[in-house]
């Protein structure tokens, strides 16, 4: 019985080591920001930014962890290789909060945030419901407007209260860069 005991510590030991990497989350405040100038404040936001971009394919382990655990029915070995402990979800969270909050800061300076995105970035759980009402707008914008003209393209703005806006661009519509204004 003790030697049993010993055996099933031993793989919870050594599988709990195996379940993927640790998460290393930058704190969402250091000492010191408020007293940052404008561009060092819009030079780390863009590198956090860099940092989200990089992150954000890693984010969703689902499909693979799948794909382990059904290898893992069949051999064990695959379940070495699950990924269990979600560090790039944590790393992904700290950096966006961490970007918001030196968002804050800089809007309070009235900064210049020209080349940074000036808009809180939401959390995943949040894009995943703006990526389903997008996609339930994009459904509803006809592939013909009224003139018989194709769609090329659409425009999509998310408001404030995570409500989005898609505004369909078709042939022969001019729409001025950076603008929020409807096509013409």
């Amino acid at each position: 019985m003790r030697e049993m005991l010993c055996i099933v510590l031993c793989f919870a030991i050594f599988f709990a080591g195996c379940a993927g990497r640790e998460a290393n989350p930058i704190p969402a405040y250091l000492p010191g920001d408020e007293n940052r100038s404008c561009q060092a404040l819009k030079a780390e936001m863009a590198q956090i930014q860099s940092d989200m971009q990089r992150l954000l394919p890693q984010t969703n382990k689902f499909a693979t962890n799948t794909l382990w655990a059904i290898g893992g029915c069949l051999v064990i070995v695959p379940f070495f290789f699950m990924d269990l402990k979600e560090a790039e979800k944590i790393e992904y969270d700290a950096l966006r909060t961490r970007y918001n909050r030196l968002l804050i800061i800089a809007s309070e300076k009235n900064c210049d945030l020209s080349g940074v995105s000036a808009q809180p970035i939401p959390s995943l759980a949040e894009q995943k419901v703006i990526a389903e009402k997008v996609k339930e707008e994009m459904s509803k914008v006809p592939s013909k407007n009224k003139e018989g003209k194709k769609l090329i393209n659409c425009k999509v703005d998310i408001l404030s209260n995570n409500e989005v806006k898609v505004t369909p661009i078709y042939e022969g519509d001019i729409i001025e860069p950076n603008s929020n204004q409807n096509p013409k």
